[in-house]
């Protein structure tokens, strides 16, 4: 059985971060596993959104380049990362 897609954003006519933005958004009310399809139509924006969901604890199923764009589908993953407690504590109140 082939999983199913739940999410697609179409970042080709975004930028990095509304692409980004939307994906966080639309995938926070989604439950642990779900896959989302991103696509973004160049190298700098693959990279981020590849960063951006390793950061999140996102798993990258598949990247795939493929007529001038770039295809990453990713699953959910189950924790929500955030600042570290020891950066908290250094910021001024």
């Amino acid at each position: 059985m082939v999983p199913t897609v739940a999410l697609t954003v179409d970042g080709t006519l975004l930028t990095c971060k509304g692409a980004i933005a939307r994906l966080e958004t639309e995938l926070s009310v989604l439950p642990t596993g779900t896959l989302a399809r991103v696509l973004v139509n160049d190298v700098p924006s693959r990279i981020d959104v590849r960063a951006w969901a390793d950061r999140k604890g996102h798993r990258i199923v598949s990247d795939i380049h493929e007529n001038e764009r770039f295809e990453i589908v990713l699953a959910k993953g189950e924790r929500s990362v955030s600042a570290p407690s020891s950066t908290l504590a250094r910021m001024p109140p």
